[in-house]
């Protein structure tokens, strides 16, 4: 197996670098610091020429510096170049005795020691034979020789895992091909938070997934929180996680699913020793970085899947409520492909929010949760969902035979759980309408017209939330009456001298003392309003109208009037938006 060394940038750590035979036994200082990584080697110099010598930049990571044993040779110098050298983030500087230097400068050395150990950069103080020359090509092969390491078992990585992501198994899949790789148990979640695959390493007891889900840091998800994400690659971090209270530390990598600099998900490995070797650790950090970006390509061809998927059910449904087929034949291939049974019976429900309106830029993401949570709120039945305009069409095959008393109680108790379920996503303002189940093509067509009736006499008569084509028998009844030219006449008549004497003020009110059945005192506590304002309000009711507003007949042709007149207002709106229902195909 490639073992790999430190961290998989091509630094090889300081403490690595002192198992070599030319550095070996070195170290005065900084003990604390040998975990610094060291990629190249410059002379103290080089340091001076790109940069002043009282500069606190960070320009030096991954640099060690080669230098002179006597420049820290004088107290009140050395302990100002080695904690500006550390404060440069140089990962190590190398004392060099130079031939012909006096051996032994152990005292004068100590203020350099002191500061290194202070600062935490590593301070070897080198023979005479590892010169510039020597470290520097030391360095240099060390290096490279774990660049090509990384690379080498990288590329084996990337190619196990792209041959998972050419087969197309999903998700799942590839977690179980990381869990190969690094022996680790894996968790991949979508931008949301939602599980998408968990996979258990073998022999090693696995943490709650649910639990190692709820534990993770949520800004870890967010490349703006992290600037090393700025590349727009996946980078890995790590964490240390208490899963339950009391319980044992974890140690994880997360891995931000990144496609196009969007956040995806995220891929979470569990690492089976806490704190992890070093070696392992490395590794896994090459299996996360690489599994994740073949994660994201994966997501990224499912949501295209999903996408189309949606748009091919959307345009199904689309058609199936406006009637919109040619003919049978079409009808029949199409139905057969989305699983719509052409004989059974179909109740059609509408589902609008404020939430769903194209305002602001979360709608859309709300929009299609929706319709998803719609969608698999029955799994054992036929359940079609669609967005339309800015509703959500939910189709429901009803199971309860021909009998439609049944069928429209189950279209009822459909509603209300779909009401459940949506509430939390689209917030209070909810509400859905259905229309009585219809068999086939036809009665979705049908249905969905008076799903939408029931939906716009639901906002004008303020019906519960969750109302039926039932629910408003009495427009029903009308509905026909309605659309006479005898009826809008009637209505228009009766209510034009209320509207012109105060505005809709006065319509409110007479709606109240009917609605409460003519009780004087209940209408006024209903509207807020003092009972004499309220009796005068009602005299000039009466005087517009012509007719004593007190008296049952006088109360009926008002309340005939204004139910009349919400039907053609809502018809008319409906007709302008879609054409009545077709007759099925033949």
């Amino acid at each position: 197996m490639t073992t790999i060394d430190g961290s998989t940038d091509g630094h090889v750590p300081v403490g690595a670098l002192l198992a070599e035979p030319l550095l070996r036994g070195t170290l005065l200082a900084g003990r604390a610091g040998l975990g610094r990584g060291v990629g190249w080697c410059l002379p103290l110099s080089e340091t001076r020429r790109f940069a002043d010598a009282a500069s606190t930049e960070p320009d030096l990571g991954g640099i060690a510096v080669h230098l002179p044993v006597t420049t820290l040779a004088a107290p009140d110098e050395a302990a100002t170049l080695v904690t500006g050298l550390a404060r440069r983030d140089a990962a190590a500087l190398l004392a060099w005795h130079p031939p012909g230097v006096e051996s032994d400068l152990s005292r004068e050395l100590t203020m350099a020691a002191r500061a290194a150990d202070a600062a935490a950069i590593p301070l070897l103080v080198l023979p005479a034979e590892a010169d510039y020359r020597a470290v520097s090509r030391l360095i240099g092969q060390k290096a490279l020789a774990l660049s090509a390491h990384v690379l080498e078992y990288g590329s084996r990585v990337h190619r196990t895992l792209a041959e998972v992501l050419a087969r197309g198994p999903g998700v799942p899949a590839m977690a179980r091909a990381v869990v190969g790789l690094s022996r680790c148990s894996v968790l991949i979640c979508d931008a949301d938070g939602e599980r998408l695959a968990w996979e258990e390493a073998p022999d090693a007891e696995p943490p709650d997934p649910d639990a190692l889900l709820h534990a993770l840091p949520e800004d870890l998800a967010r490349p703006e929180d992290h600037p090393e994400f700025e590349d727009g690659n996946t980078h890995a971090a790590e964490v240390r996680l208490r899963i339950r209270p009391g319980g044992p530390p974890v140690h994880a990598l997360v891995t931000p699913v990144l496609v196009g600099g969007q956040v995806f998900g995220r891929m979470v490995m569990v690492e089976r020793d806490c704190p992890p070797d070093p070696h392992d650790l490395a590794q896994h950090r090459v299996v996360a970085e690489h599994g994740a970006t073949l994660v994201g390509s994966e997501m990224l061809r499912q949501r295209s899947v999903r996408a189309a998927e949606e748009r091919a059910r959307g345009d199904f449904v689309e058609a199936l409520v406006h009637g919109r087929f040619a003919d049978s034949y079409e009808l029949g291939a199409r139905a057969r492909h989305h699983g719509f049974d052409v004989d059974g019976h179909f109740a059609v429900h509408v589902v609008a929010a404020a939430s769903l309106l194209p305002v602001g830029r979360d709608y859309l993401r709300k929009t299609v949760t929706a319709t998803r949570t719609a969608q698999d709120l029955e799994p054992g039945g036929c359940v079609l969902t669609a967005a339309i305009s800015s509703t959500i069409v939910v189709i429901q095959q009803v199971a309860a035979g021909p009998d439609p008393i049944r069928q429209r109680a189950e279209a009822a108790r459909f509603a209300e759980r779909l009401h459940l379920a949506l509430r939390p996503l689209l917030g209070d303002d909810l509400r859905i309408a259905h229309g009585r189940p219809g068999q086939g093509a036809a009665g979705v067509a049908a249905g969905y017209h008076e799903a939408r009736l029931t939906m716009g006499l639901a906002w004008h008569t303020a019906a519960d939330p969750v109302c039926g084509y039932d629910d408003l028998r009495i427009f029903a009844a009308l509905k026909d009456v309605a659309g006479s030219t005898e009826a809008k006449s009637f209505a228009r008549e009766t209510l034009t001298p209320l509207r012109r004497a105060n505005g809709g003020d006065l319509e409110r009110i007479v709606l109240a003392y009917i609605r409460t059945s003519g009780n004087l005192n209940a209408a006024a506590r209903e509207l807020g309003m003092h009972r004499n304002t309220m009796l005068y309000k009602l005299d000039r009711a009466s005087r517009a109208l012509r007719m004593d507003i007190r008296s049952a007949d006088a109360q009926f042709t008002f309340w005939l009037a204004h139910h009349i007149d919400t039907l053609t207002t809502v018809t008319g709106v409906l007709s302008d938006e879609m054409a009545p229902p077709a007759a099925a195909p033949r």
